[in-house]
């Protein structure tokens, strides 16, 4: 959920009070989450890869053309599971960011406590979501706009929360991860954000993982830079996902929501810009075509404004180069408008799927609920 101090801005996340308004969170409905499991593959991995060369153009020859933001030219690796699920986040959050080419976010104390605080009401009530219920144990604000309010000044703010069972989380890394590959979710973590706050909770009969974000100056993104993910001459990208999300992505393709899928991909732009006529173009090495459901402001009005994703229906092949490339229309906050034509790379990893993208077991064990 991300929103600014004036008014709700409905953009590019899995909201889990909306996933319980929707009918979801039973493990059997849509966007009830899937199994979480740490794989090493996600991210920057240390097997074998093949080499990538990346494409960057734009439509017109000008500057006013929107441009991908640079990678990190030596990327971090992915934090291993130290057994605190609050640290493993914080560094796998800003690990993803810097090898995108944004700025890691430094910890606010406010956003911490926000975020500390409405993951304990979710544990205390084994509940799940963005909401409280005023009178139930631990209510610190009835939304996540009203207790990160309380704790400090922000010009923009957001929040995604992961819970469940906490069988439903193999590890310390599973929750942060879980959240980061679903792709509602991942365009918030990748916002322009300026510091962040993580909470986690836990005792024998629940678990929750909670971020809060918040902004108090200008969007670190320029007005012409896209970020995209994964990013342009990544190695090691996950070749699926297990498609949990509500939003749902496959909403109009509902036969593939619960199913493993590949991984998604995903491009957006600073605070208060707009894409429009977004298309997708996935190719395997071989020239092969790969079909993806896309997501855009215009098909997903109520949950997308600055971003877009795209969506494989079938895992995506290992130790494969794949080239993307999307075009459309950026839309500044000044109104100007830039066209959008930009090709990149990615290789997926020699083996390995995402973190909660697990074959086998998903109906024996108990689903996180985001």
């Amino acid at each position: 959920m991300r929103f600014s101090s004036l008014r709700f801005e409905a953009v590019a996340v899995l909201a889990a009070a909306l996933l319980a308004a929707c009918g979801g969170g039973g493990g059997s409905s849509g966007g009830s989450g899937g199994t979480a499991t740490n794989n090493s593959s996600n991210g920057n991995s240390s097997a074998a890869q093949p080499t990538t060369t990346t494409t960057t153009s734009q439509s017109s020859p000008s500057l006013n053309g929107a441009v991908l933001i640079t990678p990190a030219s030596h990327p971090t690796a992915l934090p291993s599971a130290s057994g605190n699920a609050a640290s493993d986040g914080t560094a796998y959050i800003n690990a993803v960011r810097q090898n995108a080419g944004l700025v890691a976010l430094p910890a606010n104390a406010g956003l911490a406590t926000a975020s500390g605080d409405h993951a304990t009401y979710l544990v205390d009530n084994q509940a799940y979501g963005h909401t409280e219920t005023a009178g139930k144990t631990g209510f610190t604000g009835a939304d996540p706009q009203t207790r990160i309010q309380a704790e400090g000044t922000f010009t923009m703010m957001g929040e995604v929360v992961v819970a469940g069972q906490p069988a439903a989380f193999t590890d310390s890394v599973s929750p942060v991860a879980t959240l980061f590959d679903a792709p509602f979710h991942r365009i918030v973590m990748l916002d322009g954000f300026t510091s962040m706050g993580v909470g986690y909770m836990a005792n024998s009969n629940w678990e929750a993982f909670n971020i809060d974000f918040g902004s108090n100056s200008a969007d670190t993104l320029s007005a012409t830079t896209l970020v995209a993910y994964p990013y342009a001459g990544q190695q090691g990208v996950p070749t699926s996902w297990f498609a949990n999300e509500d939003p749902n992505p496959f909403a109009s393709a509902t036969q593939y929501e619960m199913t493993t899928v590949g991984y998604p991909v995903t491009i957006q732009s600073a605070f208060g810009s707009t894409l429009s006529s977004m298309s997708f173009t996935i190719t395997a090495t071989d020239g092969t075509n790969v079909p993806c459901l896309a997501q855009t402001p215009q098909t997903t009005p109520g949950e997308l404004s600055n971003a877009a994703l795209c969506v494989p229906y079938a895992p995506l092949a290992s130790n494969t180069i794949y080239a993307v490339r999307v075009t459309g229309t950026l839309t500044d906050a000044s109104n100007q408008v830039h066209p959008i034509n930009l090709a990149w790379n990615f290789a997926t990893a020699a083996s390995g799927v995402a973190h909660d993208a697990v074959q086998g077991g998903l109906t024996n064990r108990p689903l996180p609920k985001f």
